[in-house]
């Protein structure tokens, strides 16, 4: 709770919750990315005892933004799906800008039917899948406020249809969302690029850096 207050009072520090991120890992403290579902405002600590990564964090999402989110889910309940996200929050509460941070922060990762990488498919519509997404939203939620005074808005047939999920990529570039993840949120959560050498490094590595930078600083010395 300490760790979780003091990381809510530099919200829009992102150098100094790098700090204190690295804090919580040296005290073996999960810090958890943010999640649509989960997340608040500022970083809390869930059930599990873990520090769950609040949404102001994210560079580039606005506290507008997340209260709205927040709003709608205690209204209604957990978001299912991405759809059920588009469909259900107000228009204009959740602009293109913001929707695509919260999926390169990784608060869409809950969501198991969709990778981050498949919302930047092309869709050979001129754009990609959150083009597609904004889209039906907008159609969605037009349709949702006429329906009412409509001879037709009850039938189904006549209803937006919600896009089709591109196919997952054989080959993603990880680097390249883990570099967007780091600017949002200060680090790496999800992953590290390191990781593909896990094996490598426990097997052939015989120091680490810290011992390094301090064997260099005494040689200058």
């Amino acid at each position: 709770e300490f760790l979780a207050a003091n990381l809510s009072c530099n919200l829009d520090n992102i150098d100094e919750i790098t700090k204190l991120m690295d804090d919580c890992r040296k005290w073996k403290i999960l810090v958890l990315g943010p999640d649509i579902n989960e997340s608040f405002t500022t970083f809390t600590v869930n059930k599990d005892g873990n520090i769950r990564f609040g949404m102001a964090g994210i560079k580039g999402v606005g506290s507008s933004a997340v209260n709205a989110i927040i709003e709608e889910r205690d209204r209604g309940g957990n978001f299912k799906d991405v759809f059920d996200f588009v469909e259900r929050m107000p228009q204009g509460s959740v602009n293109r800008k913001v929707l695509e941070n919260l999926i390169y922060a990784g608060a869409f990762d809950g969501f198991k039917e969709m990778e981050r990488e498949q919302y930047f498919r092309e869709t050979g519509k001129g754009g990609c899948f959150i083009d597609d997404l904004l889209s039906y939203a907008y159609k969605f939620q037009n349709d949702a406020m006429t329906q009412g005074g409509s001879l037709f808005g009850d039938v189904a047939e006549l209803k937006p249809v919600r896009p089709a999920i591109p196919p997952k990529a054989e080959e993603v570039n990880t680097m390249e969302f883990l570099k967007k993840e780091k600017e949002l949120v200060g680090m790496y959560i999800s992953s590290h690029p390191l990781d593909t050498f896990k094996f490598e490094i426990g097997q052939f590595a015989t120091t680490d850096l810290d011992t390094l930078n301090k064997v260099e600083a005494n040689m200058q010395a």
